[in-house]
């Protein structure tokens, strides 16, 4: 099993900065999916809880119609905070500075022809500067505010959630 996850050294430096988050695992059945492996080798995805007073910003991506939690690969080559960084600008349009590593979510993806698995760091982000549109608007259609309820009735993983608005 292929196992996308930062390396032991970097995941100690998280923890010194931001303490040891609660972790979780959970398993996702994408047996229909055949894996490709088509694109370069990260080493786990950023999930950024972004607020604006008392908004979350959620984002809608192009493949898909529902709101989720701004999200992305983070490298190999990249330090974990400055992936999480970069997602955050080119999914949101605002720069953001990362305040807490709330939660790993090790998520096994179950494919027809391989299993994966790969690491979720949720953080809690401030915004710094920017404004909200996306600039990768090849994979992001739209990014919006929500009220804070609606991240917190779905819990960690807000993947897919419907816009309730």
């Amino acid at each position: 099993m292929k196992i996308e996850k930062p390396d032991e050294e970097e995941l100690e430096e998280l923890y010194q900065r931001f303490g040891e988050p609660e972790i979780k695992e959970e398993e996702v059945s994408l047996s229909a999916l055949e894996y490709t492996g088509d694109y370069p080798e990260c080493k786990g995805e950023a999930v950024l809880l972004i607020t604006k007073e008392d908004k979350i910003v959620g984002v809608k991506h192009q493949a898909g119609g529902k709101f989720v939690l701004p999200m992305g690969r983070v490298w190999e080559s990249e330090d974990f905070v400055e992936g999480a960084k970069r997602e955050g600008k080119e999914e949101t349009g605002f720069d953001i500075e990362i305040n807490s590593l709330d939660e790993i979510r090790k998520v096994r993806f179950e494919f027809s022809n391989a299993e994966l698995k790969r690491w979720h760091l949720l953080f809690s982000c401030e915004i710094t500067g920017g404004e909200l549109q996306p600039e990768d608007e090849e994979e992001i259609a739209e990014a919006k505010l929500f009220d804070a309820e609606w991240y917190w009735s779905k819990g960690f993983y807000a993947l897919r959630v419907e816009d309730k608005r």
